[in-house]
């Protein structure tokens, strides 16, 4: 329906009415329900208010995301379908994030409008309040498309479904290819042993996390435990890992498996972005592929920091853009859309607090070509994440290594430290 249809679009950033954008997909719905739970709540709370309400001059100011009123969707169709005689008191307002530089040029900022609201007669509100803000109105960063929490639902969605099927059978000559391509010895391969094929991520964390023994080691995003069980040889007996990540299905995964080869590795299910563990703690931080989709790279980055003992060190792998953003106008995966600017990372971890700061990028391309033999052993039955659909087919066209750069990011928090709180 047409609210879902705005929905989908204020996450997407597919155009609503650009016919060329296309129908939107239904990779949403499933956070679209708690959407409608929150409309349904906010009306009914501000329908008790007009029953209550003994004054007939009093006013009321609803204050809601621009996904909740936009259009007369959400929390104003349901108070009004309950109090229709107040359709011709009620006035809405709606917000727009403008890219255009100068708001007085009036006529940019008209087509500008009329670009994201759609032509004049869409009524999107009665009144829009045009404003720039600190992304200067980048309607491909993730914080002016969607929500924290909307990305990690998503986001624990998608890899909740790796989780259901990665008990099962995949390529390990595939595996093989790929973490050598990323630069893990043939010994790291051997300690994942029958794991590897569960192996996720975006370069190895370990040469240059130099894990050594009786080390107390913390895994962001662990995933399906591979890094985790890499670090637990290098941890040795005497050394401890823990594993966190936003999925309980790949969690419940990987404490099975840990718990199969007998390693003492204890995971469980965290946000990054507010880890449930003491100040002071680990000696390393690793992570691989998870920062990518933190909505908010800096409290992420504050935390490990946090969790850090003073001298203690980081190991990041991460997708970054190589611009300040995407081209607009194009459907970008929510991933991408997500990466950090690769310029952002130093001044980011300078002003938390880190030092030895090094944002490697000698092995940056993100484009690997698979040689078809590798491939034949792939099990179809195992779900899988970042496999191309029908929807991103528009970005085949795209020299993806001219957009994005993989990274790792290595530093340390100093002996002595103030950690910059960002909760």
């Amino acid at each position: 329906d047409f609210h879902y249809n705005l929905f989908e679009s204020l996450i997407s950033g597919r155009s609503l009415h650009h016919s060329e954008a296309g129908p939107p997909s239904d990779r949403f719905r499933g956070i679209f329900k708690a959407q409608l739970l929150k409309d349904v709540a906010m009306a009914n709370k501000v329908n008790q208010l007009l029953e209550t309400s003994t004054d007939e001059n009093e006013k009321f100011l609803v204050i809601a995301g621009n996904g909740h009123l936009m259009h007369y969707c959400g929390v104003p169709e349901r108070v009004l379908s309950v109090n229709p005689a107040l359709a011709s008191q009620t006035c809405l307002v709606v917000s727009h994030a403008s890219p255009v530089p100068n708001l007085e040029d009036e006529t940019a900022v008209k087509e500008d409008i009329e670009d994201f609201f759609g032509p004049s007669g869409s009524n999107p509100g009665d009144f829009i309040y045009v404003f720039r803000d600190d992304y200067d109105g980048d309607d491909n960063n993730t914080a002016a498309i969607v929500t924290g929490e909307a990305a990690k639902e998503e986001t624990k969605t998608a890899y909740d479904k790796v989780g259901e099927s990665a008990h099962l059978e995949g390529n390990t000559k595939k595996a093989k290819y790929i973490m050598s391509a990323l630069g893990y010895t043939d010994e790291e391969f051997d300690i994942a042993g029958s794991d590897a094929y569960n192996f996720q991520g975006v370069g190895n964390p370990h040469s240059h996390a130099k894990i050594q023994p009786g080390e107390l080691v913390l895994d962001v995003g662990s995933g399906l435990g591979v890094d985790s069980f890499i670090a637990s040889h290098y941890a040795g007996c005497d050394g401890k890992v823990i594993g966190i990540d936003i999925s309980s299905k790949e969690v419940k995964h990987a404490q099975n498996r840990a718990s199969n080869r007998e390693l003492d590795i204890r995971f469980a299910v965290a946000d990054m972005e507010s880890i449930p563990l003491p100040d002071n703690t680990f000696d390393v931080v690793i992570s691989n592929g998870a920062f990518c989709l933190a909505p908010d790279k800096e409290k992420a980055f504050a935390e490990i920091l946090r969790v850090l003992k003073p001298g203690g060190r980081i190991s990041i792998c991460t997708s970054t853009i190589k611009d300040d953003k995407l081209e607009s106008g194009i459907n970008w995966p929510l991933c991408m859309k997500m990466f950090i600017p690769q310029k952002d990372i130093l001044p980011m971890c300078e002003k938390l607090g880190y030092v030895d700061i090094m944002v490697d990028d000698s092995d940056s391309s993100m484009t690997l070509d698979l040689p078809d033999d590798v491939l034949e052993d792939t099990n179809p039955e195992r779900n899988r994440v970042h496999v191309g659909s029908d929807e991103f087919e528009h970005l085949e066209n795209y020299n993806m290594d001219e957009i994005c750069a993989r990274v790792c990011v290595v530093a340390k928090k100093p002996e002595q430290q103030t950690v910059v709180n960002k909760g």
